[in-house]
């Protein structure tokens, strides 16, 4: 089996990809900044092919993506949604755990979705994490 190792980056259509190299399709990281708040951004999608999963390659892709955010924005709030593909084999609560090794923190859970955020700089993170537009500010 071959190995997973250049993380390599590009942008299309509006969103950023981190993604392996000869991967780009199966095992990358999608994300983008919010277009009503420039602090906020939203990991939209983490695919991993069923082969590369549970060897930490997921976790590499979000630290590379972190990383590149925080370039961009170090007092950022990042987002991700907790909701596995129905043919992954993952459940909500494998994905949880993965992002809360992170750091990610869980505010908001509807029903087959958990709703995470992580704050880059803690001076901007509430007491409480919890879905509220003002912490955008």
């Amino acid at each position: 089996m071959e190995q997973l190792s250049n993380i390599m980056h590009k942008e299309h259509d509006g969103f950023f990809y981190e993604y392996f190299e000869n991967y780009s399709e199966d095992c990358n990281c999608m994300w983008r900044q919010n277009s009503e708040h420039t602090n906020v951004y939203s990991i939209e999608r983490l695919d991993i092919l069923p082969e590369f999963r549970r060897k930490g390659f997921a976790k590499k892709l979000l630290n590379e993506t972190l990383k590149r955010i925080a370039v961009e924005c170090p007092k950022a709030c990042v987002e991700i949604t907790a909701e596995p593909d129905a043919d992954s084999g993952l459940t909500v609560d494998n994905l949880v755990t993965v992002y809360e090794s992170l750091g990610f923190e869980k505010y908001l859970s509807l029903g087959s979705r958990v709703h995470l955020r992580l704050y880059l700089d803690d001076s901007v993170k509430p007491p409480k994490v919890y879905d509220n537009p003002l912490y955008f500010i």
